[in-house]
């Protein structure tokens, strides 16, 4: 998936740059469209790394010892 990404991102940058430099409208819509589908492949990607990337104590139940450990902070004023 990650080529398929890279196939789509790098055309549509050089769509982008000439669309800008000659100011042609269509190819700005197309790039942007290239764009769009290759951040959609980035986030189809990247769902499988939603456990590790997301807030701790939101995947508590999924600890596989199920103790928070060190996670908790002590805001008591206490030394």
């Amino acid at each position: 998936m990650k080529k398929i990404q890279l196939l789509i991102a790098l055309p549509s940058i050089l769509l982008l740059c000439v669309s800008l430099f000659f100011d042609l409208d269509y190819l700005l819509y197309l790039s942007l469209a290239g764009f769009l589908l290759a951040m959609v492949i980035k986030q189809l990607r990247m769902r499988n790394r939603m456990y590790e990337l997301g807030h701790p104590d939101r995947n508590f139940d999924r600890h596989e010892d199920g103790d928070e450990g060190d996670s908790e902070i002590d805001v008591s004023g206490d030394d």
